[in-house]
Order: structure tokens, then C-alpha cells, then sequence
């Protein structure tokens, strides 16, 4: 449960980000997850990142240099991840499983979750 809120949490934070920062953010995730489409293997996915990495995909594309994309990337990255550390902490649930399961029978894990 920890982890799909946790990813949860990331789309809220990238939601939260101004326009242009989203553009690139979502940009180098979709190449990233274009070569994972791509790679049948973990090699194969590294010989893509070598070959042709996001950041200099990103710089081509927003007409910036390769360290000013890389520079933008991490520190997208490191506010996201801050803004969703926070809100991880401040969310506060509760197992509702057994009490749902008792009138609905199923194999599903049910949860109240305040954020």
C-alpha cells in the first residue's frame, strides 16, 4: 500500500509543478519509459540510455544545454520527491479490509486515507 500511495503522491507533486517544469519532467520520463518499451532486457535498456541518454534528448528539444537539462532534471526531481516526503508523512490511514470483507466478499485490500 506504501508504495502506490508513495507513487500517488509523486503524480500529485508533479501536478503541482509549474507549467515548463512539467513539460520537461514528463519529456525525460517519456523517453525513459519509451527505452524500457524498447529493451527486452536491462542491457539493452542501459546500451539505450548510453547511446541516446534523456538529458541530451531534453536538451535538444527545449534548446538548452546537456548540464543546464541535467541541472533542471535533478532539481525537478529533488522538489518532487521533498513535496512528496512531506504529504507522506501527513497522510493517515486506516485498514478498513476486514470490515469491507464482512459484507462484501473478496480478496481486495480496502483503506480510508486522509491526506
Amino acid at each position: 500500500m506504501k508504495e502506490s500511495l508513495y507513487r500517488y503522491l509523486i503524480k500529485c507533486s508533479v501536478a503541482e509543478l509549474p507549467p515548463e517544469k512539467q513539460l520537461f519532467y514528463n519529456f525525460v520520463q517519456d523517453v525513459e519509459y519509451a527505452y524500457e518499451e524498447q529493451a527486452d532486457t536491462p542491457d539493452q535498456y542501459f546500451d539505450l540510455l548510453v547511446k541516446r541518454h534523456p538529458y541530451v534528448q531534453a536538451a535538444e528539444h527545449f534548446r538548452m544545454s546537456v548540464e543546464t537539462a541535467r541541472s533542471l532534471m535533478l532539481e525537478i526531481e529533488q522538489a518532487i520527491k521533498a513535496d512528496a516526503d512531506n504529504r507522506m508523512q501527513q497522510v493517515f490511514w486506516l485498514d478498513y479490509t476486514k470490515q469491507v470483507s464482512a459484507i462484501e466478499h473478496s480478496n481486495k485490500q480496502y483503506f480510508f486515507v486522509e491526506m
